[in-house]
C-alpha cells in the first residue's frame, strides 16, 4: 500500500495519498523534487480494488480507508517526528480523514490538498448531479493524462451534447491529434469512458457519505487553472478549516501532477512548511 518513490535522509518527510485513476508513478517528478516521498496507494487495498471491479462498496468508507492508511504508516514508522501530508483528488479527502483519527503527537505539520473537493455541506454530490456536458471535459483531461499527451477540446464544445455525440467528437479529435490510434473505435472509446465513470462515481459515493469534523492541522489547497469545479471559493474547505490558504498552478486536475511549475511550487511549499531533518537537528 505504501510505495516509496524517493527517500533522502536530509529531505523533509512527505506522505501523499493517491487514489488511483493514474499510476502512482505519476508523482515521480514530485518525488525527485522533494527528495523524499512515500505514496499511500489506495488501489493496493484489496477492498478498494474489489470495489473498482464490482462497484460494490461492501462497507468501504473514507474513514475505513484512512484507518488502513494509518495502520500501514505506523507499521512503516512514518508517523513520528515532523512530516507533511498531501493528497490528490479524493486522496486529499482520505488524507483529511487520516488527520481526524491520528493521535496529537502523530499529526502532520501541514496538509496539502491537490485539487481535492471537501466532503462538506454544499459539495456532496450523487451521480444524478452530473451531466454529459460536465463529464466529457473531465474525461478529455483524463484521457490525455492517461495517454501521456494533450487534447485541446474546451468544455464549451460539449454544450448540449449527449455522451455518444460528445465521444464521437473526442474520437475524431483524438485521432487527428495523434493521441489515439487511427484504428480506435467508438465502441472502444465508450468502454474507456464507462470505466472512467465507474471510478469517478465510486469516489463520489465514498466522499458524499463521509461526515468530516473541523480541521486539526493547517491546510493549503493547490488549485489548477482548469480544475474540476469552476468556482471562486476554496472547494468547500472553508467550511472545515480556519487556517487555510489557496495557491494556484497551471494545468488541469490530471496534468497538474506532472507540470514542472506545479512540482516546483509544491516542493518550495514543503521546504517552507517543514524544516529538513538536518536543520531541525542543528536548531
Amino acid at each position: 500500500m505504501i510505495r516509496t518513490l524517493a527517500e533522502c535522509p536530509s529531505a523533509p518527510r512527505v506522505v501523499l495519498v493517491h487514489p488511483g485513476a493514474l499510476p502512482a508513478t505519476v508523482h515521480q517528478d514530485l518525488a525527485a523534487a522533494l527528495g523524499t516521498l512515500h505514496v499511500v496507494d489506495l488501489e493496493q487495498l484489496p477492498a478498494y480494488r474489489r470495489m473498482m471491479v464490482t462497484g460494490e462498496q461492501d462497507g468501504l468508507s473514507v474513514a475505513g480507508l484512512a484507518e488502513s492508511a494509518a495502520e500501514q504508516l505506523r507499521a512503516a514508522g512514518l508517523l513520528h517526528g515532523p512530516w507533511l501530508l498531501a493528497g490528490w483528488s479524493v486522496g486529499g479527502v482520505v488524507g483529511y480523514a487520516l488527520t481526524e483519527l491520528l493521535a496529537e503527537h502523530q499529526l502532520p505539520a501541514h496538509l496539502v490538498l491537490l485539487d481535492s473537493i471537501a466532503p462538506a455541506r454544499g459539495y456532496r454530490r450523487s451521480r444524478e448531479d452530473f451531466t454529459a456536458e460536465v463529464l466529457l471535459p473531465w474525461f478529455v483531461t483524463y484521457l490525455a493524462a492517461k495517454r501521456g499527451g494533450r487534447l485541446s477540446l474546451p468544455g464549451k464544445r460539449f454544450r448540449g451534447m449527449d455522451a455518444e455525440t460528445g465521444l464521437r467528437l473526442v474520437l475524431a479529435a483524438g485521432i487527428d491529434s495523434g493521441l489515439l490510434w487511427p484504428d480506435t473505435t467508438l465502441a472502444g472509446l465508450c468502454k474507456v469512458y464507462e470505466v472512467y465513470l465507474h471510478g469517478l462515481f465510486r469516489n463520489v459515493g465514498l466522499t458524499s457519505a463521509h461526515r468530516a469534523g473541523a480541521a486539526r492541522v493547517p491546510i493549503t489547497l493547490v488549485r489548477p487553472e482548469n480544475g474540476l469545479i469552476d468556482t471562486a471559493d476554496p472547494l468547500g474547505w472553508q467550511r472545515l478549516a480556519t487556517d487555510l490558504r489557496v495557491l494556484r498552478c497551471p494545468g488541469d486536475h490530471y496534468s497538474m501532477l506532472r507540470d514542472p511549475v506545479t512540482v516546483a511550487l509544491v516542493a518550495r511549499l514543503t521546504r517552507q512548511l517543514l524544516p529538513t531533518p538536518m536543520t531541525a537537528r542543528s536548531a
